[in-house]
Formats: C-alpha cells, structure tokens, sequence
C-alpha cells in the first residue's frame, strides 16, 4: 500500500521520489529526489563527489545491485542507496551488525561498540531496524563471560540449586531435547507399527538409546566448553542460526548468546533443533515400513536411525523466524536403506 501510495503522489511532483544515498563508510547520508536510475546516479554521485561512471549502486538493506530503471522503479521511496567506488564491497545492513556483534568479544572495546551501533540507531527511522539493533546494544550490557553461578546469580534465577555452572545447564538443555526425539519415536512405534514387527522396532530404538547414554545425549551440541566438533556454538556461547531445511545457511544472520543473560536463555528455548529429513513424517514411517517389508535374514540398521535421529547428519539449530512447519518429504531415505 506505501508503494502504491508513493507512485500515487510522484504523479504530482513529475515522477520525482525521495532517496536517500551514502558511501560505503556511512560518512555521509544524503537525500535526493529522482524521477529514474539515471538521474540517482547522476545526483548521487555529485552529492558524494564520486565519478558517476565508476560506482555501484547497491540497496542498503541487503547490497543488492541497482543496474537499471527497470528494478528502479519498484523500489520504494525512501530506499537508501550506497555507492561503491572500485573496489569496495557491501554485504548489507545485516551484516554490518554482525560484524559489530563479532566484536563485542573484545571487553575493552565496549563503550566504542556501543557508541558506534548508537550511531546506527539514529541514522535510522525504520522501526523494524531499530529494535534489531537495540536488541544487539542490549548485549554489552551483559556478562557473556562468566560461567560460575556466583559470578552471574541473575543467570540462574529460578534454576535448580544443582546447577553450578552455566555449562552444566546447557547440557542438560541439549539432553532434554533429544531425550523428548526418543520419546516421541518410542511412542510413534507403539501407535502405528503393528504386531508383527513392533518388537524389532521397540528393540532396535532400544539399541539406539544405548548409543545415546553412551554419547551423554549429546550434551555437547550445546556445551560452549565442548571441543569445537562436539558443539553447535563457538568458545564464548554464540550460536549462529544454520537456515530452514531447504537452505544450506540462514541469510538473515540470526545469532544469539544464551550464556548472556537470562532474557536470551529463555529466548534460546524458542530456537528449533530441527530434522532435516522429518523424525516423525519420513524417518520413522520409513523404519516402520521396513521393519514390515524386510527379508527374514536382514536386521534393522540402528547406527542409521541414530545419526538420523540424534546428529547433525541430520539436525539443524534453526531460530523459530527460519522454522518452516510445512510438511514435506525429501525423499531422501529409503525403506530398504534401513535393512541390512
């Protein structure tokens, strides 16, 4: 409707909108009106003192390039606009932030990374940016650090006495939710698997839970202590959204540090830990259909439906905005691959 509205209004003003342009270090934020790509190159450059004939122009949001009036013209008014000179790159807003969230390890550098995201949230007048960035400001007001109950008593507001380090916690996290994929398949074998085969089943999960014990649950997967290939987060508590089942990253670089504060504890127990191919629409229909297709001299592959269950062969840390509830199937796994 705010588009429409724009094109609406340009018709009284000669087709002219209102942009605004900078330079890739946001040294300068400048508006212009313009009625086409041209004319925004053209006033853009002489407002930035820039050759018009050696820049770039990329959207601010997400650096995608503007090359012609075609794409233009769908842009909205009040699109911010940076122009490249030879050489220099921008990967977007979101990026930007991420490079300044990289820092934030940095504990003698606090007050310039607070100043410099400050400095992002007045050039700002778009709600939606503003509480993004505000959310990552709030970060150095906390103790990302500190792992002891006693140097963080606000962490572990309402935990278990038995609970001594932030770590300790985070396992137990990791636990839960792989002991719940146990309990659910369990239950899953027990509603549609029928007489006949429901024993191997039971027994072949049975396997597979003995693998599991002996993996401690993968407790690791959140365990900023772990070794770097047993956990899901780097060494100070950051994890990075990995993308929907369908996408091989996330591009809108969520992250969050639950060992920050209780506030993204909390919030840290709305991310997914999703199966790639689905535990309870593919996986485990397929485990049951070969258990009733299989020959009678072939065995049920447990080390398969562990990784498949229980890894990160097929197990993605997805944060709840990248969660797709569609269901889908991949096709990926095959009933006989279950039989050997």
């Amino acid at each position: 409707m705010t588009f429409i509205l724009d094109r609406f209004l340009s018709l009284f003003n000669g087709g002219m909108r209102a942009y605004k342009v900078q330079d890739v270090k946001r040294e300068q934020r400048i508006g212009v009106t313009a009625k086409n790509f041209k004319e925004l190159l053209e006033k853009g450059a002489q407002k930035l003192k820039l050759d018009p004939d050696k820049v770039t122009i990329v959207i601010e949001d997400d650096g995608t390039e503007v090359t012609d009036d075609k794409f233009f013209r769908k842009l909205p008014a009040q699109t911010v606009f940076v122009f490249l000179k030879k050489g220099e790159t921008w990967r977007g807003a979101g990026a930007l932030i991420h490079d300044a969230l990289s820092k934030f390890y940095c504990a003698t550098r606090k007050n310039e990374i607070a100043s410099q995201i400050r400095d992002l949230l007045e050039a700002e007048n778009a709600p939606e940016k503003i509480h993004i960035i505000s959310q990552y400001l709030e970060l150095l007001e906390t103790n990302v650090s500190s792992e002891k109950r006693q140097d963080h008593e606000d962490w572990f507001e309402g935990l278990n006495k038995k609970y001594k380090t932030k770590s300790e916690l985070m396992r137990h996290s990791a636990q839960t939710r792989l002991r719940s994929y146990y309990v659910t398949a369990k239950d899953q074998i027990e509603k549609e698997a029928d007489k006949d085969s429901k024993q191997e089943l039971l027994e072949v999960l049975e396997e597979v839970m003995q693998k599991l014990k002996k993996s401690d649950y993968n407790s690791s997967y959140f365990d900023r202590t772990a070794n770097e290939k047993g956990r899901m987060c780097d060494a100070q508590g950051w994890f990075r959204c990995e993308g929907p089942f369908d996408m091989d990253n996330c591009d809108k670089y969520h992250t969050i540090n639950p060992y920050a504060s209780k506030g993204y504890r909390q919030l840290f127990g709305l991310w997914n830990l999703d199966h790639i191919i689905e535990k309870s629409r593919e996986v485990m229909p397929t485990l049951i259909e070969a258990a009733r297709n299989k020959q009678k001299h072939q065995t049920l592959n447990a080390d398969l439906l562990y990784r498949l269950l229980f890894t990160r062969e097929n197990l993605k840390l997805v944060q709840v905005g990248c969660h797709k509830k569609a269901a889908r199937e991949s096709g990926k796994v095959k009933w006989n691959d279950f039989c050997s």
